[in-house]
Formats: structure tokens, C-alpha cells, sequence
């Protein structure tokens, strides 16, 4: 009986310490494309009242992006994550939340060499420019997975 433990657990750690064509099939990013809805899609009475912007902060590693997508489109870029910088996000979003009043949605999407520190102070930003549904979102990784040693 200890030795079919002792077989169990080499089969165990084997498999989760694999780093061929396993990791591969297991690790993978996902991301569901936003819904769009646009004022021609709307009936006429809701235009106004319910059409919401596709609000998103990227985080760079040394500046933040501020998009929405109404009018065109709007993109600003805020160098730097410091104090300063913060400020102007946190002016910034607080007059896009006066323009559209109906809008409580924003997406943040950190790179990936943004430092977590950074992240908590552009989400603590955002809640003080009263927006209460803020969402953490991801994008495709920067480094792809290798196929070296496939057969």
C-alpha cells in the first residue's frame, strides 16, 4: 500500500511541474469582446437615457490611457503614474462622469510590468471620481508561448 502513495504522489508532481506541450493546453488568456450598442440601435425614447460609454484606463508602464467611445471616440494620454499624474486622472474622469451622468462602467487594463501598488491607486482614483462598477480586465500577454521542442 506505501508504495502505490509513493507512485501516486511522483505522478502527481511529475504532471505539475511539466513544462512542455501541457502548459501549453492549460494556460490561456481569455477576453469576451465588450457589447455595442450604438445610438441607431437604440429605440428612439432610450437613446438618451441608456446609451452608456465603452469607458477603459489602460496602465502603461509609465503613462495611462483614458478611451471612450462616444462622439468618435475620445483617447488622452496622462504621462507618468505619480501624484501628479493620479490628480489628472482623477480630474479627468470626474468631468466624463458629468458629461455622462448615466455612465458608471470603466474597465482598467494594466500591462504587464505595472507594478500592483500602481493598479490600487488609479482604482482608488476612479472611485473618487464616482464610478461605483469598476472592472479589472486583462489583455493578450506581451511574451507568446513557445512551440521550441514540439515534435
Amino acid at each position: 500500500m506505501p508504495l502505490i502513495d509513493v507512485l501516486t504522489s511522483i505522478v502527481f508532481f511529475s504532471l505539475a511541474s511539466y513544462q512542455g506541450l501541457l502548459t501549453e493546453l492549460t494556460s490561456f488568456d481569455l477576453a469576451l469582446p465588450p457589447l455595442v450598442v450604438t445610438a441607431e440601435q437604440m429605440p428612439a425614447g432610450q437613446k438618451d437615457q441608456n446609451l452608456n460609454l465603452l469607458l477603459a484606463v489602460r496602465i502603461q508602464g509609465d503613462k495611462m490611457l483614458v478611451e471612450h467611445s462616444a462622439n468618435g471616440g475620445f483617447r488622452r494620454e496622462i504621462p507618468g503614474l505619480g501624484a501628479a499624474s493620479l490628480d489628472t486622472l482623477q480630474a479627468l474622469m470626474t468631468d466624463i462622469h458629468q458629461q455622462y451622468p448615466q455612465n458608471n462602467d470603466v474597465l482598467v487594463i494594466p500591462s504587464d510590468e505595472v507594478q500592483y501598488d500602481d493598479v490600487v491607486h488609479v482604482l482608488e482614483r476612479l472611485k473618487l471620481a464616482q464610478f461605483p462598477n469598476v472592472a479589472l480586465g486583462t489583455r493578450a500577454r506581451a511574451t507568446s508561448v513557445s512551440s521550441a521542442g514540439r515534435t
